[in-house]
């Protein structure tokens, strides 16, 4: 059964894009010919259009609100969680009735059109959002089921993100590796402190006894662009010291890096070991293929559909925790390196 992520691969737009057009929601302009294109491909992949005019019933809907920073609706990770939420949804006759990032909750008209569909029957949130908009679903939805949300008040589904991330660190450990570069970002709160990936990676450092400098720490703020520019900049200012791995906090971030560090003439792993987090597809294909933390984000988004659906039917008497597991997928970017090894050959020394 093909869904709005089929739509929107074909046609180069994001689901919400697709989800938007084939609602006839007015909230958000699409030029004519994109709609046009949406509609031909929806109709080509035979995907099933339902309409008020259909013996007067609609699918039913569940919405979706994202909190990705980077202002795109397309992500490897949460892309695919929602295609996960889409694929459970249409097998019991729901769908996605919209799919919308907290910065475009924030415009009023938006909002209104969230909280006031009297076909969404619950809200799907994955990662958290500010309190204030958060409070403000929650007074209106009947049913909210959280992604990694800390509100113990609702159902979540969730993972453990500090051992995951110290997993991957520690395995850089035992690699050989003393000195390791974090890339990441803060999120909401601004202080890595209360980033779950950064006290991984802390935790690492500590349990092997290895400091934790400030100068090793680079705020890429979850933008790949942002990755990429700043291990250039730190990789001719370090110049003369160098870390010999780097610990991406997403595999989009680390794919961003091993450009960085590429083009400045740097081998991989010899020079510089790299592991990323999430395990997205392209992960793979990079050269060196990318090791990484593998996480569930299909199985995720199907797990919340599911959870959603439970508590539309028959809700469980307590918010349940759902915790599901990861899976380290170490592979050549990594590799293993005697002890004692990981230095640099830098080219600028060697002559």
């Amino acid at each position: 059964m093909p869904t709005l992520k089929d739509i929107a691969d074909r046609v180069g737009v994001s689901v919400s894009t697709v989800s938007r057009v084939l609602a006839n929601d007015a909230n958000r302009t699409v030029n004519t010919a994109t709609k046009q294109k949406i509609w031909d491909v929806a109709r080509e992949l035979g995907y099933q259009i339902k309409s008020s005019g259909d013996d007067g019933r609609t699918a039913r809907g569940i919405g979706c609100v994202v909190s990705t920073l980077q202002n795109r609706h397309y992500h490897p990770y949460f892309s695919v969680i929602c295609d996960g939420i889409e694929k459970e949804l249409a097998k019991h006759g729901y769908k996605i009735a919209f799919t919308y990032t907290q910065e475009e909750l924030k415009k009023p008209e938006i909002l209104k059109h969230a909280v006031q569909d009297s076909q969404v029957e619950g809200l799907i949130v994955i990662e958290g959002i500010e309190a204030k908009l958060y409070n403000h679903l929650k007074k209106h939805m009947r049913n909210i089921v959280g992604i990694d949300v800390s509100d113990p008040d609702i159902p979540t589904i969730s993972y453990d993100r500090v051992e995951a991330a110290r997993q991957a660190v520690h395995h850089l450990i035992e690699q050989g590796h003393r000195d390791i570069l974090f890339i990441g970002g803060t999120g909401r709160s601004g202080k890595f402190e209360k980033e779950k990936r950064y006290r991984g990676y802390r935790a690492a450092l500590e349990q092997a006894g290895l400091p934790i400098r400030a100068q090793r720490i680079i705020d890429a703020g979850w933008e790949p662009n942002n990755a990429y520019q700043l291990m250039l900049r730190y990789l001719d200012k370090h110049v003369e010291d160098l870390p010999t791995a780097v610990f991406a906090a997403s595999d989009i971030m680390a794919m961003a890096a091993m450009r960085a560090i590429a083009e400045k003439g740097y081998r991989m792993p010899s020079e510089f070991a790299i592991v990323g987090f999430d395990d997205n597809e392209p992960s793979r294909y990079t050269i060196p293929p990318l090791s990484t933390i593998h996480i569930p984000t299909y199985e995720i988004g199907v797990v919340a559909a599911k959870t959603m659906l439970q508590c539309i039917r028959d809700p469980y008497p307590l918010p349940i925790k759902i915790f599901v597991p990861f899976e380290p997928m170490f592979r050549q970017s990594s590799e293993w390196i005697l002890p004692g090894e990981a230095t640099h050959n830098n080219k600028r020394t060697a002559e």
